[in-house]
């Protein structure tokens, strides 16, 4: 029998600069605390925000990093949520139409 024990493609890096995930109508949705070539881990900042990330959900958002005065927009699909506000997310590509 095979054992994983690791199934990421992409290692995670964590975030030490003050990164923030704003979704496309401007909410404030959370911290990113790690992020790789395939995706981000965001911590949601409030219950609404939480609302906002079901699992299955795909959105576009923007990082901001206001200490640097960077921001950069991308796509993503919500894999999963844990117990503690945790929301990972994938980097995925996704059509106008479909937002």
């Amino acid at each position: 029998m095979v054992e994983i024990t690791n199934r990421r493609q992409f290692e995670r890096l964590e975030i030490t600069e003050r990164a923030v995930a704003v979704n496309d109508r401007g909410l404030q949705l959370g911290p990113v605390t790690q992020a790789g070539g395939g995706g981000m881990l965001v911590v949601a900042a409030t219950q609404e925000a939480l609302a906002l990330m079901p699992v299955g959900r795909r959105m576009r958002l923007t990082i901001v990093e206001p200490n640097l005065g960077t921001s950069n927009t991308m796509d993503v699909e919500v894999m999963y949520r844990q117990d503690d506000n945790r929301i990972g997310m994938q980097f995925v590509n996704i059509a106008d139409t479909e937002l």
